[in-house]
């Protein structure tokens, strides 16, 4: 039986999802998270295989999201983050937190593939 796998998407902004979808194709299904109490029926039947922070949220939101992702996701889960090339601050943060890569959001885009799939090269 083949596992179902999931990437999560922390994130309040639509922008990015498509871009997403269209990398993970049907070897994964995406799904954006707002809030914690999502976590349990988002994830039911899926094993989570990647993490998504988007760092233009504010790190009051992103931050606790990706501490409760983590604790259901463990620690074979693939972390990554990106956000505004000149927010030094959050993509630090985002690094003592475990996500790497973080990536500028134009970085993003272009390793969106390598960042889902690191091992398919």
């Amino acid at each position: 039986m083949r596992e179902n796998r999931m990437v999560i998407l922390i994130s309040k902004n639509l922008m990015f999802l498509p871009r997403i979808e269209a990398a993970a194709g049907s070897k994964m299904k995406v799904r954006r998270l707002t809030d914690a109490t999502q976590i349990a029926q988002t994830t039911k039947d899926f094993k989570i295989s990647n993490i998504l922070v988007d760092l233009e949220e504010d790190s009051d939101f992103w931050k606790p999201l990706l501490s409760e992702v983590k604790r259901w996701a463990g620690k074979e889960v693939a972390i990554a983050a990106y956000g505004p090339h000149e927010d030094e601050a959050s993509m630090s943060e985002a690094r003592l937190l475990g996500c790497d890569p973080v990536l500028a959001k134009g970085a993003f885009v272009r390793q969106l593939k390598n960042v889902l799939f690191p091992n398919s090269n």
